[in-house]
Order: structure tokens, then sequence, then C-alpha cells
């Protein structure tokens, strides 16, 4: 059988066709990241929530890069992310502001505080306790940040041999 230029070039469209579809939907169904202008809402929701003063704050200690990795894995935890960022930048527009991460430090901890106050089940709330819970888990997983609260670290490897009496302090 002759392979024709007319073959040829019909295989060759719809191999393109089939190529740039499969990536169209993609990038539909499987977003891979989070958008810059997001990316800078979580940072300034992380700086609201753990700001930084003796100690590092959420942003400096890599919380965010944390959150955004786990929303490159979880879908559902993406869109979660989006959708509150969303919310945050669509709210800052009633203070007259283009985003949330360029509302002054007042008007940022006064919408978290709506955030925290939203009806339970609410798209607000649910992405107020989510984004806390998940900053403060892994802010205080980081050896810098427990200087400020008197954490010395892990017990282990030697642990508690007396555990009914607290550790004495090392000198």
């Amino acid at each position: 059988m002759a392979f024709s230029r007319r073959s040829f070039l019909r295989a060759t469209l719809g191999i393109a066709l089939l190529a740039s579809s499969g990536y169209i939907l993609k990038d539909l169904f499987l977003p891979s990241q989070i958008e810059p202008a997001k990316r800078r809402t979580l940072e300034a929701l992380l700086d609201t929530l753990i700001p930084s003063d003796t100690t590092p704050g959420a942003v400096q200690l890599g919380v965010s890069g944390k959150i955004l990795g786990k929303a490159f894995e979880d879908g559902e935890y993406r869109r979660l992310v989006r959708k509150g960022c969303d919310w945050l930048d669509r709210m800052a527009g009633e203070h007259n502001a283009d985003s949330f991460s360029s509302l002054g430090e007042r008007e940022r901890e006064e919408l978290v505080g709506q955030t925290e106050e939203a009806p339970a089940g609410s798209l607000p709330r649910i992405f107020f306790e989510r984004m806390r819970a998940d900053a403060f888990f892994h802010y205080y997983a980081h050896p810098a940040s427990w200087e400020k609260i008197g954490y010395t670290g892990p017990p282990q490897p030697d642990g508690y041999p007396d555990y009914a009496a607290a550790p004495k302090a090392s000198s």
C-alpha cells in the first residue's frame, strides 16, 4: 500500500490534534501547580497566621512550600487552596485592594477573623481551619520554631528513663 502525501498530512494532523487535546485535558483535570497570584495570597495568609517576631514566621520556615507540595499531590486540597485564596482576594476587594496580599496587616487580620467566624461548613471556614491546622503542624515541626516555646527537641534516642518524673534540665 502506497502512502500518499495526503495520507501523511491527514495522519500528521490527527496526531497533532490528539497530542494537543491530551495536553489541554491534562491541564484541565490535573493542574500541577498553584498560580503565582494565589501563592502570594497563601503566603500573606500564612504570614498573618504566624508572623515573624523574635522567631521566624511561617513563610520564613517554608510552611508555604509544604502546603504547596501537598496541593501538588492532592487535587482536592489544591482545589481548596485555590478556592480559599480566590475568596480572600474577592473579600480584599471590599477593602479597595487588588488582592489579599496587597492589604495592610490590620486589614488582613480583620479578614482572617471573618473567615474564622464564617458559618461552619462554609468554604471560608473550612479553608481557614485547614490552613491554620496545616500551618501550625508544619511550623512547629521545624526546629527553628522550638526555641520560643522552650522545647529542646525530641526525647529520643535517650528517652525518659523515669516516665513518672519530668526530664531534668541539661546543663
